[in-house]
């Protein structure tokens, strides 16, 4: 009978090579349409679309450089345990990432705030040229914040793991835990405000028709009210893929075993590397393949979107295959009529 500890290995084994090329699949399959959906006229002129728009693409790039390395690791050598310019590259690039795509989810839910505020001045935030500046301005701050990870981050012997040693180690899961912990609680904070706000604006609120509602000087959109649900049903999801993180980080750190401590049982060695890899090579990917099934769960603009997308997809293959088959139906034509001319004159006697 397997042990505990062979049934966790087993079942890392199954997340890793059955699981995770799924969400492989559908996360760039969701985030592409996200971009295509988001970047329609109708829909970038609210402010927080730009910041999904941003979301979406990195999210696109965690899920290739993130989840791909994650899967090969399991069937070949992984080059992170074996070069060191692999190493701090993966962990320096994926961190950088995910904390541009946290940023962009902050930013919306403090977007969406601002927006929905009775505050003249806090609603001159809710604006695009304000977004499409923030949106520029997250990639060199995190870019430029976690380059100490490219200096200390390096492959650690005898273990032959990929991550840091010594008194960066403490200081590093210090960082970890606050990056991973302070957006996910801003985003609660300013989400739930938004929400709160929304309420309110809602109770104030006057019909104009089908599309749009009064509100004092400001149209307040069906679209808008959408946005704010997908935003909040986001950060929800975002907070049940991601709390893991710093709860797990935080452990690691305070139970580090020192040297001439007694070592810990295979068991628990087994389950702390068991959620070591739910927290950081399972469910942190979860958010970013999952925003377009949660946008198109909760919002009917939205699925109305990306129908419309698809209808004109599908035309295009459509016309696109047509042509081909009548091209192909010419020169086939074409080449008969010319087989007829060339055929020689029977010779009567």
């Amino acid at each position: 009978m397997p042990s505990i500890e062979d049934r966790l290995t087993a079942t890392q084994v199954v997340f890793t090579r059955y699981i995770l090329p799924v969400c492989l699949i559908l996360g760039i399959f969701g985030n592409i349409c996200n971009i295509c959906i988001f970047i329609q006229k109708k829909l970038r002129v609210n402010s927080c679309s730009i910041y999904f728009i941003a979301a979406s693409f990195i999210n696109f790039l965690i899920i290739i450089f993130g989840i791909t390395p994650t899967i090969s690791a399991s069937y070949i050598a992984d080059p992170t345990l074996y070069f060191p310019w692999a190493c701090k590259l993966k962990l320096y690039g994926l961190h950088s990432l995910l904390m541009m795509s946290r940023s962009y989810i902050l930013l919306a839910c403090i977007d969406q705030f601002t927006f929905c505020s009775s505050n003249a001045g806090l609603r001159r935030f809710s604006r695009r040229q304000i977004a499409l500046k923030l949106v520029c301005v997250v990639p060199f701050i995190w870019l430029i914040v976690p380059i100490h990870m490219l200096i200390f981050v390096d492959i650690q012997k005898p273990s032959d793991r990929c991550g840091t040693s010594g008194v960066y180690s403490i200081i590093y899961s210090i960082y970890s835990f606050v990056c991973a912990l302070l957006p996910l609680i801003l985003m609660v904070i300013f989400s739930s405000m938004a929400f709160y706000n929304l309420r309110q604006v809602l109770r104030r609120v006057q019909p104009g028709n089908d599309n749009q509602m009064q509100v004092g000087h400001n149209r307040f959109r069906k679209y808008d009210y959408q946005i704010m649900i997908m935003l909040l049903c986001e950060v929800i999801v975002y907070l049940i893929s991601t709390i893991l993180h710093p709860i797990t980080t935080l452990y690691m750190s305070l139970t580090t075993v020192s040297k001439g401590s007694p070592p810990i049982s295979l068991l628990g060695i087994a389950i702390e590397g068991f959620m070591a890899y739910l927290a950081w090579g399972f469910l942190i990917y979860l958010n970013s393949c999952s925003t377009f099934y949660i946008n198109y769960c909760v919002s009917k603009v939205f699925r109305s979107r990306f129908y419309s997308l698809m209808s004109i997809l599908f035309n295009w293959l459509r016309c696109n295959q047509e042509r081909h088959a009548q091209h192909h139906h010419n020169v086939t034509g074409r080449s008969i009529r010319g087989q007829h001319k060339t055929l020689p004159r029977q010779i009567k006697f």
